[in-house]
């Protein structure tokens, strides 16, 4: 179906190698040529039935995949090229939709000098900084067109995880942890899959491009930082590291602030989000206990911080 989208639109089309293909044959990637420009495609169309080795597909899981299309077409089409140099996202040429078929048609960024980000210290820094102004300059925008909630596995679009899960205290925090998150006074869009394989960086310049944004949405920055680290820092790095790369990440956040002008206090942004720090980790261990409870992200830093929650229940003070 994508060919003949493609056709539709371009006088010559020139479908090269593929690069992979999308999460439980979802489409694919590829590389191509449009009247002989180069470029890379995303082409998407969801079936009605998703095989997955954890996930039963109900209904509520489909719709949620198919919603998280939408929105990256929507995200591509209405923000990514308002994004200044500091947190830019991978150049999309065009965005093509009929029906639940999208096609996305990118810049190759390896030919722009680009390659995938590893997980090396001057990299995480780099998109520790690109996370920091992402949010800045994002700061109370509701994001007309996305999620309501940005990431994928927020509680409301979970009820089948939710359900998966023993009885116990960490359900029973479920919601109590969703409303702290959603009801703090400074929002921002958030990427809501900030994990390394979404950014790339060129190693010359320590410049950065973000991609992936099906799940970009509402929410508190700390939730793209918490699983950035956690995407790209082990157990023994995340007791170790986090918190140099948490202040390296509130110092970019204020002087992104000052920079793009945002009329609020830095200082206040960044006291009201470190409080909400263990209730992110909290909220994706929530997750996890209940669709992978054996994961590896199930770690001593991320149990660290649930008790840092179940202190504050419990007490009133982190």
């Amino acid at each position: 179906m994508y060919i003949e989208l493609l056709n539709a639109h371009f006088s010559r089309v020139c479908i090269g190698e593929t690069i992979t293909s999308l999460w439980s044959g979802c489409g694919e990637i590829v590389r191509c040529s449009l009247d002989d420009k180069p470029c890379v495609l995303k082409a998407i169309n969801v079936p009605d039935h998703i095989n997955h080795p954890r996930i039963t597909q109900s209904a509520v899981a489909i719709d949620r995949k198919k919603h998280s299309y939408h929105v990256e077409y929507s995200w591509y089409r209405r923000y990514s090229d308002t994004l200044p140099l500091q947190c830019r996202a991978l150049t999309c040429f065009n965005t093509l939709k009929k029906d639940q078929n999208y096609v996305l048609v990118f810049a190759d960024f390896t030919q722009q000098g680009f390659t995938p980000a590893v997980p090396c210290d001057e990299h995480i820094l780099s998109i520790v900084k690109w996370l920091a102004y992402f949010h800045a300059y994002h700061l109370n925008n509701n994001g007309d067109e996305l999620w309501n909630e940005g990431n994928y596995w927020h509680l409301s679009t979970r009820p089948d995880e939710y359900a998966n899960m023993p009885n116990g205290e960490l359900k029973q925090l479920a919601h109590r942890v969703e409303n702290k998150l959603n009801t703090c006074e400074y929002n921002t869009l958030i990427h809501g899959d900030a994990k390394l394989a979404n950014f790339a960086i060129n190693s010359q310049t320590l410049d950065v491009l973000g991609y992936d944004f099906q799940y970009v949405g509402k929410g508190v920055g700390i939730v793209d930082l918490m699983y950035f680290l956690g995407s790209c820092l082990d157990e023994h790095a995340l007791l170790t590291l986090t918190d140099k790369y948490l202040d390296a990440y509130y110092s970019f956040l204020s002087c992104a602030i000052k920079h793009f002008n945002i009329p609020c206090d830095a200082q206040s942004v960044i006291t009201q989000w470190q409080a909400l720090w263990p209730y992110a980790w909290t909220d994706f261990y929530r997750f996890l206990a209940g669709w992978s409870p054996a994961h590896g992200k199930i770690n001593a830093y991320m149990l660290k911080q649930y008790d840092t929650v179940i202190h504050y229940e419990q007490t009133g003070r982190i």
